[in-house]
């Protein structure tokens, strides 16, 4: 059963019938609230209330003008039996902070902070970028619920970054004991993250991404010698960090290893980095093996390996120069 309300709400600036006797009905309500308040504050005082006799005008709706106390025909009260130097004494501190002092100590407390500068190392594969760069989060989100695009928008992507993010993916999903590394589940598993990326799986990896070759991929990776004798020991996407400290500057850096194999004592011992180039050219090599060098460095592991997942080909690196350097 429905029950009618009358409502008194103006709509776009027009009352409805009875909003003006609601209103006021609403306001009387309120004074007799408010008159209320003043009889339990009034008469809670057992002997004495003392009051304000105020000197300026008050507003009709003020708390002081809701009941009338006759403030003018009463007696003033008498502190002339208390002692001259009771009451609030004056305080004679004065501010004396200019615009050009505060300045100054602003400067000198900005320059007694820590100064720290997040770093990362670089994952452009670009042999033309910086090994180290400012760090900046980002977040890809995907396609909502995983959806992949419309058939008739899909892209078909050769090669490229996607294939290597998911051989990554793959990979880590592999050692954590995620997904097995028989091919037939392997290559689901990267039509699964083909279609997440919002990408169109093909048969022919000539012409886009083929959920079997990756998972050939994966498979022939882990075959080879160097990544069987690591395998059981073998953590994937480790984070790392290190700091160093410059002219009272310390610079922090953070990054992720896509594998490495500890040793007996819990120590990076071997630094793994997966590459999905088919034939990088020897420029790019070097600017790999810079990349792994500043691996090295962070955690003071013996040595490192630059897997081209592609070829098969195992490059191993060792620790050169220092290469933690702030760019610029």
């Amino acid at each position: 059963m429905l029950q009618q309300v009358d409502s008194h709400c103006p709509i776009f600036g027009i009352a409805p019938r009875g909003h003006e006797a609601a209103r006021d009905a609403e306001k009387a309500e309120s004074q007799r609230e408010r008159i209320r308040l003043w009889y339990v504050a009034a008469t809670r005082a057992r002997e004495f209330l003392l009051l304000p006799r105020l000197s300026v005008p008050l507003q009709r709706n003020a708390w002081a003008n809701v009941v009338d106390h006759s403030l003018g025909v009463l007696p003033s009260f008498d502190v002339s039996h208390f002692p001259a130097e009771a009451g609030v004494q004056g305080s004679e501190d004065q501010n004396k902070q200019t615009r050009d002092v505060f300045a100054v100590e602003a400067a000198a407390i900005a320059e007694g902070q820590p100064h720290l500068t997040w770093l990362a190392p670089s994952r452009d594969e670009s042999p033309t970028g910086s090994l180290l760069q400012r760090e900046e989060r980002a977040l890809w989100i995907g396609r909502p619920n995983g959806e992949p695009e419309p058939a008739d928008t899909a892209r078909i992507v050769q090669g490229s970054r996607e294939c290597g993010l998911i051989l990554h993916k793959l990979m880590e999903e592999v050692l954590n004991g995620e997904t097995s590394s028989e091919v037939a589940q392997l290559s689901l598993r990267a039509r699964e993250h083909i279609r997440a990326l919002g990408c169109q799986a093909v048969d022919d990896s000539a012409v886009g991404i083929s959920p079997g070759e990756l998972a050939d991929c994966i498979v022939r990776t882990l075959a080879l010698p160097e990544i069987v004798a690591l395998r059981a020991d073998l953590v994937a996407e480790l984070p790392i960090y290190a700091s160093s400290v410059l002219d009272a500057a310390e610079t922090a850096m953070a990054g992720i290893v896509d594998a490495m194999m500890l040793n007996a004592n819990g120590q990076p011992a071997v630094v793994i980095d997966w590459k999905s180039d088919v034939a990088p050219d020897a420029r790019r090599l070097e600017h790999y093996q810079g990349q792994v060098r500043v691996y090295l460095e962070m955690t003071r592991a013996e040595r490192g390996l630059i897997v081209l997942m592609s070829s098969g080909i195992v490059i191993g690196v060792t620790s050169g120069a220092a290469l933690l350097s702030v760019p610029s």
